[in-house]
Order: structure tokens, then C-alpha cells, then sequence
């Protein structure tokens, strides 16, 4: 499923960044963007959270999560709230006009509308279409697609077989 609105996002914002090679850093453009970045002790089960506070953006991921691959596409993904989300009180409501949103196993599967959109801008924001094209003619031959793009652009093999699908570039994991 691809939507449209964040694929025109995230390629202008890597376009006015003049990103033009993966692997695409999440933590250059939070930077970019005003957006503190940091590692924090965090339950278990939450990858990463984003709060607005006093007009000023945070983005904390899970100290103990040592899968550097899933460390940016959590980073990714809670920018993807910042840019498209930041406006609307969402998740939890501190009492204080806090707004805090987070990533768990819920946003992975993609239940709420709010968490599918962030995870479509992490994809398209990893792994933007405008530099995976490009990639697929340098496969070498007798090369696996999937493992040689993720590993091009730094995200596991599900999130590029799934981004792969989406863009239409193949189906269920297979050329088309």
C-alpha cells in the first residue's frame, strides 16, 4: 500500500537535504528538522516514543534494542510522527498538553492508521524509490535482491521485501 502524500514528503525532504546515496542516517535529518535524537532505558516492549513538549520535538529510543537496523527504522518511524502527526493530541495525554506517541509491537503490525503512516514514511524515508531503482540494476548475478539492497541501505530483509512489494517491484517476495 503505498501513500502517495508521504512518498511526496519524504522525497522532498531528502531532495532539499540532497541525499543521494543510502544508507539514509534518520538521526541527520531529526537534526535537520530541530528533533533531539537520544537512547533511553525504555520498557521492553517499546522501541521508541516521540513527545512534543514547550514546542520542542524529542525522539528516544530503546537503549537496550542493539540491532542497529531496527534502532533506525525506530528513529525513522518516530519522525515520521513528527512530520506527520505533530499537531494532533495523540496517545497519551500527560495532563499537561504533552503529547506522546510511541512504537511496540502494535505499530509493527501496522493495527492504527496513525502508526501505518509513520511506518510508511520510515519505509519511504530509509528507502526511498528514487534511490532503490538505481540499486536493483547493480545486483550482482547469482545475488539475492532482498539481501543485497537491505544491506545497500542498512534495513532488514523484511522491511525491503516489503518496501519492494509496495512499490510494485515485486511480488510476494519475488521479481516480477
Amino acid at each position: 500500500m503505498i501513500l502517495t502524500y508521504i512518498e511526496e514528503k519524504t522525497e522532498k525532504l531528502l531532495k532539499d537535504l540532497d541525499i543521494k546515496n543510502a544508507p539514509i542516517d534518520p538521526t541527520v535529518i531529526a537534526k535537520h528538522l530541530g528533533v533531539d535524537v537520544q537512547s533511553t532505558p525504555l520498557e521492553e516492549e517499546i522501541s521508541g516514543l516521540f513527545v512534543m513538549k514547550d514546542k520542542m520535538a524529542f525522539i528516544r529510543y530503546n537503549e537496550t534494542e542493539k540491532n542497529d537496523k531496527r534502532t533506525r527504522f525506530t528513529i525513522a518511524h518516530e519522525l515520521g510522527h513528527f512530520v506527520l502527526h505533530k499537531e494532533i493530541p495523540l496517545i497519551i495525554d500527560k495532563g499537561n498538553n504533552d503529547k506522546v506517541l510511541y512504537r511496540d509491537a502494535t505499530s509493527s503490525s501496522g493495527e492504527l492508521h496513525r502508526e501505518r503512516e509513520a511506518n510508511a514514511f520510515a519505509a519511504a524515508l530509509l528507502m526511498p524509490k528514487y534511490l532503490i531503482e538505481p540499486e536493483i540494476k547493480k545486483v550482482p548475478k547469482n545475488s539475492e535482491v532482498i539481501v543485497f539492497l537491505s544491506n545497500k541501505f542498512n534495513v532488514s530483509e523484511q522491511a525491503m521485501n516489503f518496501r519492494l512489494i509496495n512499490l510494485g517491484l515485486i511480488e510476494h517476495g519475488l521479481f516480477s
